[in-house]
């Protein structure tokens, strides 16, 4: 194998003795990197349309200045191409702001990590996937991106097991884990609906987020029996949704939403019938006043594949006051 490789279309050369450094430093996820070469760092700032020397937010745990050239470098090793500046800018606002409360997310013993989630025009032009394979490996922009984001995390903020991050488990989204939402489904696209943005506008939002957990069902063709099936997932007695008041956000697949929004049931008529089903399971079960109600908490997106009866709910992590709302911010 050489030990210098090339960038085609740049030019820019690069040994695996550069890589390994990074590696020796502790600026990598475990996985190869593209080390940050001055012209391609450079390309980034200059597609992003700021300074680099901007700070764009400063990022919990510890409080590093994420300036766009920072930024830029962590999203070159990453994988990123200059067009996803906006995109990974917007990110790193959406999990540095105060009710996001990256803090927390990422000096828990949970194993919840950002989750981010691209919504509107920018999601098809810059070729994020919403489809087939969602947390797979189908697309460059969700790979690159998403991990730009949790580089941003690891490297600017600290969140490293070395230095203050005591998660017990875990979980793989800590590599990667950007998705986009179909704009074309039976209701608008949830995150661009949910910051009131006009038609047209592009967004991404940062959800604190368990690992995804899947549900299946081909037996239900009306709305009632499927949200029974969605119910039992949501009330999953002993997650964090249960006793925690966490946020839960259910993707629901192509398939699944045409029957959720069956005699043209809006997603708020949806997440209403959702919460009741979940309350009517878990209701013997509450054990003190702080029982969850869960009509606060659920949200719903349409996402996957357009074939199969399964969809997703992801967990989040603690709600309220001392825990993490979903932070959404426009791309521009």
């Amino acid at each position: 194998m050489a030990s210098v490789q090339e960038q085609p279309a740049g030019g820019v050369r690069w040994s695996v003795a550069d890589v390994e450094a990074l590696h020796a430093r502790g600026l990598t996820d475990g996985l190869p990197v593209i080390p940050p070469a001055p012209e391609l760092v450079a390309a980034f700032v200059a597609a992003s349309g700021h300074p680099g020397d901007e700070v764009v937010a400063v990022v919990p745990p510890l409080r590093g200045d994420a300036t766009v050239t920072v930024i830029a470098a962590n999203a070159v090793m990453a994988g990123c191409r200059p067009e996803h500046a906006p995109v990974v800018l917007a990110g790193v606002r959406a999990m540095s702001r105060p009710e996001f409360n990256l803090y927390g997310v990422r000096t828990s013993h949970h194993p919840a990590t950002p989750l981010f989630i691209v919504s509107g025009p920018a999601a098809d032009t810059l070729g994020f996937n919403a489809s087939k394979n969602l947390f797979g490996p189908a697309s460059r922009a969700n790979a690159a991106v998403g991990r730009a984001l949790n580089l941003i995390v690891q490297n600017v903020g600290g969140a490293t097991p070395q230095l203050i991050d005591p998660s017990v488990m875990g979980h793989p989204g800590r590599y990667t884990y950007c998705i986009a939402e179909h704009g074309d489904g039976p209701w608008p696209a949830m995150v661009t609906e949910e910051a009131g943005l006009a038609p047209g506008a592009s967004a991404i939002g940062c959800f604190a987020a368990d690992a995804p957990t899947t549900i299946v069902d081909y037996a239900s063709n009306a709305a009632a029996d499927l949200l029974g099936a969605f119910a039992f997932h949501v009330a999953n007695v002993w997650r964090n949704p249960f006793y925690l008041a966490s946020e839960i956000l259910v993707l629901a697949s192509p398939a699944h939403a045409r029957v959720l929004a069956q005699g043209g049931a809006d997603r708020a008529t949806v997440l209403a019938r959702l919460a009741a089903a979940a309350r009517a399971i878990t209701g013997p079960l509450v054990l003190d006043e702080h029982g969850f109600d869960y009509a606060g908490g659920l949200r719903l997106a349409v996402a996957g594949g357009p074939d199969g009866q399964y969809s997703a709910l992801v967990n989040g992590w603690v709600g309220g006051d001392i825990g993490s709302v979903m932070t959404i911010e426009e791309i521009t």
